[in-house]
């Protein structure tokens, strides 16, 4: 077993309390479908030590797990009443307006119901360029009415949120970041963009299974990450002890957020078919997802209150509200949607049988 090997007599106690957890790594080693990994869940904010192992304190790319990230700069500008979601986009990018997007609001931007949404038109080398992005954003026609249908804004969420935080502060969407959301939550391992620092450390290497089909992303991210140009959508780096951090503070901190924000923010405001992804029925908040039958790569735990988002590789992280849980996992290799989804749900139902066995 990959664990016995590396085992001492002090966790010999946490391997035994986390052995479903561990057959089933030990599981994805043996069939190929894992390589580096890391998990970290916190009870009441502070961290299940038997799973103090599991978490290899490696930064990784989180993709689309970021989302949260990004709409909490957005939260708290509302907390600070600079803000309000049911704000129009145009009320602080004039330009976003043509081609009838006027009626597009915050918080259509947030719970994936603008209609902006898909990114065919966007040159491949324009990517890069958020000055470039903004202008193909202003000219955009939605492809649908603003709050009748979600369909998933893979890299237009980041964009257009970015973009409006950085219009309301003349920051940037990094600063504001640091500022508003790593600094009082003491995210100390969490960016955007890489540092200018020379000591900084750069994030596991993307590897890729033979199953994937996606060409490249590896190599791209990489560049992205490495020229520090500030992709916002998928672009955040972060570890599981600062993911779990957020979610902990999201249902435990009294003073990072109102009580007010927090219930706004975490209540579903639209449910119903995601055009963008399979056709799974989903339920949405400000910037988060709802737990729900279907597991998938951008979904959250299947318990019934939980919340949170996933990314691609699996790498996901949630909170549980009514037992106090905040769960991460990160790993580093690309798999096909269909090995994914059987990664994810293997770990996800190890943990939860796992967790029974420590709280009982």
């Amino acid at each position: 077993m990959y664990f016995a090997r590396r085992a001492t007599n002090n966790s010999l106690q946490s391997i035994k309390m986390i052995k479903h957890t561990i057959n089933a790594i030990d599981k994805l080693k043996n069939e190929g479908l894992i390589k580096d990994f890391s998990i970290s869940i916190k009870h009441r904010s502070k961290n299940i030590s038997d799973f103090d192992s599991l978490d290899s304190k490696k930064q990784y790319h989180i993709f689309s797990a970021g989302k949260p990230m990004i709409a909490a700069v957005i939260w708290k500008l509302y907390d600070e009443k600079i803000l309000d979601f049911n704000d129009p986009v145009c009320k602080y990018w004039p330009e976003f307006k043509k081609n009838n997007k006027d009626k597009i609001l915050i918080k259509h931007i947030m719970t994936h119901t603008s209609g902006i949404s898909l990114t065919d038109s966007l040159r491949d080398h324009d990517y890069g360029d958020l000055n470039r992005i903004a202008r193909w954003l202003e000219n955009y026609t939605p492809e649908s009415t603003p709050g009748k249908k979600i369909s998933y804004h893979e890299v237009t969420f980041g964009w257009i949120l970015g973009e409006i935080v950085q219009r309301i502060t003349n920051k940037s969407f990094e600063e504001i970041f640091f500022e508003k959301v790593c600094i009082p939550l003491n995210l100390k391992k969490t960016y955007f963009k890489m540092k200018e620092s020379k000591n900084e450390e750069l994030p596991t290497n993307i590897f890729k299974h033979e199953s994937c089909k996606i060409s490249n992303i590896d190599k791209i991210f990489r560049a992205l990450l490495i020229n520090k140009i500030p992709l916002i959508s998928g672009s955040c780096i972060s570890n599981t002890q600062d993911l779990t951090r957020f979610y902990s503070a999201i249902i435990n901190s009294k003073s990072w957020l109102s009580n007010k924000t927090k219930k706004l923010i975490t209540k579903i405001h639209v449910k119903g078919i995601d055009y963008n992804n399979r056709l799974l029925f989903s339920r949405l908040g400000l910037g988060i997802r709802f737990s729900g039958n279907n597991i998938n790569e951008r979904s959250v735990s299947s318990a019934s209150n939980g919340f949170g988002h996933g990314g691609l590789l699996s790498c996901i992280a949630w909170t549980e509200p009514k037992s106090n849980l905040s769960i991460a996992i990160l790993n580093n290799l690309l798999l096909s949607h269909t090995l994914n989804v059987y990664r994810f749900n293997l770990l996800s139902h190890a943990i939860k049988e796992d967790l029974k066995r420590i709280f009982k």
